[in-house]
């Protein structure tokens, strides 16, 4: 499902590129002008552009929407490739997965919204005409993740990191993004940039319904800027606005066939990501890992982190013996059962007993208790 969604961006960006000769005429002959503006969080007016002023700033934006995509379907494709190979490592997604993902998350929340609370047409902007359309979708995908993401959270981690003293080796990721460990600091800057670009929508014409899936979506803006950089977020944001535009450029029948079913599909695995990703935000807040497999963390007696356990395997080439020492580093606890030589000198698990286990990271694990030493 991610590589028709990896699909529709293709189509979005031929369809972006085929629209600069609709754009143009317009820009230079009809369009009086564009006003760029913050939301801080109220509205503030920064530039007027028009004539070659404002097509030079079309041209940018086309221009940084196909290098954000490209950027992030090149660096990601090793590990995208690996997980369509199911060998990727749990938990360690790469660009092109949380993009993915996320856009059906935000996709399936959205329309749920929608669903639910069926606002009126009062409580929608009016749409401009086809190349209005194709210039704002655009300008937004771009200056909303300047305005937002960078100025509300790339540049006061400037000066997080300047009071924790730990300063970023490459400056210019403050403004680019990507590379940030999530912690208490960086989640809060995207929850309150996610609240202001949830309001702003509705400043700009929204009714009160946009608010809330407005900043589900900024949320997943935040992340990516964070975790990927600010191409990661503007290839969803373009994904996601830019979602109908091919319908509406080419008026085929076949291609907006094609697109309702994907749509379709894409909610219902919306809905998983959905949950997936709200239980890693649990996990976040609460400190606990509700995805985890058993073998993995299963409790034995001798799991407590009181009792040190140092194992050591000796080859079989040199020695034909498996070497445990038990000491408890504070109170009374029972020692644990001293090992088991295995046939012809194998691993035996000090715990259970059990002779087979694999290695990882360094280290044996028991295939039973899921011990490591």
């Amino acid at each position: 499902m991610m590589v028709t969604f990896i699909i529709q961006i293709l189509v979005s960006l031929f369809t972006l590129i085929y629209g600069i000769h609709l754009v143009v005429p317009d820009i230079l002959d009809v369009w009086k002008g564009y006003t760029l503006f913050l939301v801080i969080p109220v509205i503030v007016e920064l530039v007027l552009l028009s004539g070659y002023a404002l097509l030079v700033w079309y041209l940018f934006l086309v221009g940084a929407i196909v290098a954000a995509c490209t950027w992030v379907l090149l660096s990601g494709y090793k590990g995208f490739a690996k997980e369509l190979g199911m060998k990727a490592k749990s938990r360690e997604h790469s660009a092109i997965f949380d993009t993915c993902g996320l856009m059906f998350a935000t996709l399936f929340f959205s329309v749920l919204v929608v669903i639910l609370l069926k606002p009126s047409a009062a409580d929608v902007p009016s749409t401009g005409s086809l190349t209005e359309n194709l210039f704002l979708l655009a300008n937004a995908s771009v200056w909303e993740e300047i305005a937002v993401r960078v100025l509300l959270i790339g540049l006061p981690m400037v000066a997080v990191d300047l009071a924790r003293r730990d300063y970023r080796r490459k400056a210019y990721s403050y403004l680019l993004g990507g590379g940030f460990k999530l912690g208490i600091p960086e989640v809060s800057l995207i929850i309150i940039s996610a609240m202001i670009f949830g309001f702003a929508h509705y400043l700009g014409g929204w009714g009160s319904w946009k608010i809330v899936p407005a900043a589900v979506g900024g949320f997943a803006f935040g992340y990516l800027f964070l975790r990927y950089g600010i191409a990661a977020s503007i290839m969803l944001h373009f994904g996601t606005d830019y979602l109908s535009m091919p319908m509406e450029v080419f008026n085929s029948n076949g291609l907006t066939l094609l697109l309702s079913l994907a749509i379709l599909v894409w909610l219902g695995f919306g809905l998983l990501f959905f949950v997936y990703y709200t239980v890693r935000v649990g996990e976040f807040f609460s400190g606990k890992k509700y995805m985890e497999g058993r073998s993995a963390t299963a409790a034995t007696p001798w799991s407590d982190p009181r009792m040190q356990v140092h194992a050591y395997y000796q080859p079989r080439e040199t020695q034909h013996t498996v070497q445990v020492h038990y000491g408890p580093a504070s109170g009374q606890i029972p020692q644990a059962p001293p090992p088991r030589q295995g046939f012809g000198g194998g691993y035996v698990c000090p715990i259970c007993g059990y002779m087979q286990a694999r290695w990882m990271d360094g280290k044996f694990q028991c295939l039973r208790c899921g011990h490591s030493g």
